[in-house]
């Protein structure tokens, strides 16, 4: 079964770019902290997309200890029916720390020319 592209997936525009030395090792080191290529890095900007370093171990650690204090607050559930409501907070309170912290943030590229910043298109 093969995948269909569809136009718009279809990557067939070449670009170059020029950069010095100093701009080329600063692309690469952002996208490697992203685990991203550096055309891949670039197509996330374009797309209004601000790529996230990847977290350290540190992060998962406390993410995996969140997860063992929402268990122990679960298997409380049956005796103190609101643990529930705890297990709730910490679950959304999971799900917003990784968000914020692996998923690219949102940008406007309008609402940054709305501020001043420039596009020059050559």
């Amino acid at each position: 079964m093969s995948k269909e592209k569809s136009e718009k997936d279809v990557r067939n525009v070449p670009i170059t770019v020029r950069l010095n030395e100093e701009e080329h090792q600063k692309l690469k080191q952002c996208a490697t902290a992203c685990g991203l290529s550096a055309a891949e890095f670039m197509r996330q900007l374009c797309k209004g997309n601000a790529p996230q370093p990847q977290p350290k171990t540190e992060f998962w650690e406390l993410l995996n200890k969140l997860y063992e204090v929402h268990d122990a607050f679960k298997k409380c559930v049956p005796y103190y029916p609101t643990a529930a409501e705890i297990c709730r907070e910490i679950e959304d309170f999971i799900l917003e720390l990784q968000q914020k912290t692996t998923l690219p943030q949102q940008f406007s590229v309008e609402e940054l020319m709305g501020q001043g910043a420039i596009l020059i298109w050559r």
